[in-house]
């Protein structure tokens, strides 16, 4: 949206910060779909930790549906990748990222819901939050990979 289409518009504040979050919705969904195949090429010892944050991702991407679901506005779809890597290492980093653009996102996003809805509020800070600790653990996973290795 332009300069001069925003400034005309009479577009509320909620419907903005809506589309906004729908957006990151479209990036949340996107992780869980490059963390799913990812997990289906890394080996066991990396495996089982890479599902349970692709199954976490998609648990936050639930909670934005139904914040979007509750105003009647749909999910941007996700972005396909354009490089995801020749090996663990650098496919892993790629997610980390992502998921730290993620937690970004939503930590700003829940800052303009701030004089709009607290309960959206608490929801997107919780899900920021729970990101930190999901990169934490994305770090750890990644750090196991051999960066020299191809697949």
């Amino acid at each position: 949206m332009g300069f001069l289409q925003r400034f005309f518009s009479p577009v509320s504040a909620r419907a903005e910060l809506l589309e906004e979050l729908a957006v990151i919705a479209g990036h949340n969904q996107g992780l869980v779909d490059r963390l799913k195949r990812h997990a289906a090429l890394t080996g066991a010892n990396i495996k089982s930790g890479v599902e349970a944050l692709a199954e976490a991702e998609a648990a936050h991407v639930k909670v934005i549906n139904s914040i979007l679901a509750d105003h009647n506005v749909w999910a941007k779809l996700p972005e396909a990748a354009l490089h995801d890597g020749s090996n663990n290492w650098s496919r892993l980093g790629g997610d980390l990222a992502v998921l730290a653009a993620l937690a970004s996102d939503l930590r700003l996003n829940a800052m303009k819901w701030e004089s709009i809805d607290e309960d959206i509020v608490g929801k997107l800070r919780q899900l920021a939050i729970e990101d930190d600790d999901h990169e934490s653990d994305l770090r750890k996973l990644a750090m196991k990979c051999d960066a020299l290795a191809l697949d």
